[in-house]
């Protein structure tokens, strides 16, 4: 079976008229090429040079497979250039579902330093809450998640942190706890407090800050039922209530004038980071942009709550 480095020896042949000159250009001895060349007449059934004590000259079937022998050659390496930038020249397609505050956060910021890099990165991002950011992941509608810290039961996901997001009061600049250093979760429960939302907790997703709170002997109260991160951010912003929040989630605020204050006994963090299935390989796009959220997540979430400094 001929190779290509035989093709390869009889182009340099042809070229140079020339064994010597040949082997030299290819880095290889004389009679390494000759047996290449012997390897490749034997292949096609005839001679492909004339060799004299002074000339070495191409015979008719040689001149026929000249050239197309150096299409073959010319094909390979333009494919080879092809094949060797090929992740960074066609559409990185990049999958991947995160939680509501992160989405409206740090994702963007994110996204855009990868951009710029990488000018044909394509985004599909999924905005959920934390469990169907889970679900998405597991249902392998997307590569991986950016959300909390799953189950330890969940075996089929794996976990890499990212950071802790810490749970805080946000409050409008009326709410009697406005000025306060810190409040503790006692504080919290008077009876005579400006109404407190206390919706992140009953989320399913916060789950476990609950049973911590449980422990504590202290009841997740109720206030004004709403779910969705956005339409507690409008109460907030509307001066309606202060809520219970991560400290990311009050990023989102447009009110400039709304306090975060640290929550404490006990002092509450969700833990943030990449959820993947341990079963599915990531592709090249998939591994470059996670090594750039791992590089870059922390510093861009320090940039997104800096006016949230604890």
């Amino acid at each position: 079976m001929i190779t290509l480095d035989d093709i390869r020896a009889f182009l340099a042949v042809a070229k140079h008229k020339s064994f010597v000159q040949a082997a030299e250009e290819l880095f290889i001895t004389p009679p390494a090429l000759s047996r290449r060349i012997k390897k490749l007449e034997e292949f096609v059934g005839e001679a492909l040079f004339e060799r004299t004590t002074q000339m070495v000259a191409i015979t008719p079937s040689g001149q026929v497979l000249l050239a197309r022998a150096d299409i073959v050659v010319r094909e390979f390496e333009a494919f080879k250039e092809f094949a060797s930038g090929f992740a960074m020249n066609h559409i990185l397609k990049i999958r991947f579902a995160c939680m509501w505050s992160t989405a409206g956060s740090v994702v963007p910021r994110l996204i855009r330093d990868y951009a710029q890099i990488h000018e044909n990165a394509e985004f599909e991002v999924r905005d959920a809450d934390a469990d169907s950011a889970l679900r998405l992941v597991k249902e392998r509608q997307v590569d991986f998640g950016i959300a909390m810290r799953p189950d330890a039961r969940d075996v089929d996901l794996q976990f890499e942190p990212l950071c802790d997001d810490p749970i805080m009061l946000a409050c409008p600049p009326d709410h009697e706890l406005y000025d306060s250093s810190h409040v503790t979760w006692a504080d919290l429960q008077s009876s005579e407090l400006q109404k407190v939302d206390w919706g992140v907790l009953r989320s399913l997703a916060m789950g476990a800050f609950a049973r911590d709170l449980q422990r504590e002997n202290i009841p997740v109260e109720t206030g004004t039922k709403i779910a969705h991160l956005s339409t507690q951010l409008n109460f907030l912003d509307a001066h309606l209530q202060a809520i219970i929040i991560p400290r990311l989630g009050i990023s989102l605020s447009r009110n400039p004038e709304i306090r975060a204050i640290p929550i404490i006994k006990p002092e509450l963090k969700r833990e943030i980071g990449i959820i993947s299935l341990r079963t599915s390989p990531a592709s090249k796009a998939i591994c470059s942009f996670v090594d750039h959220i791992r590089d870059h997540f922390n510093e861009c979430y320090e940039v997104t709550t800096a006016r949230f400094t604890l």
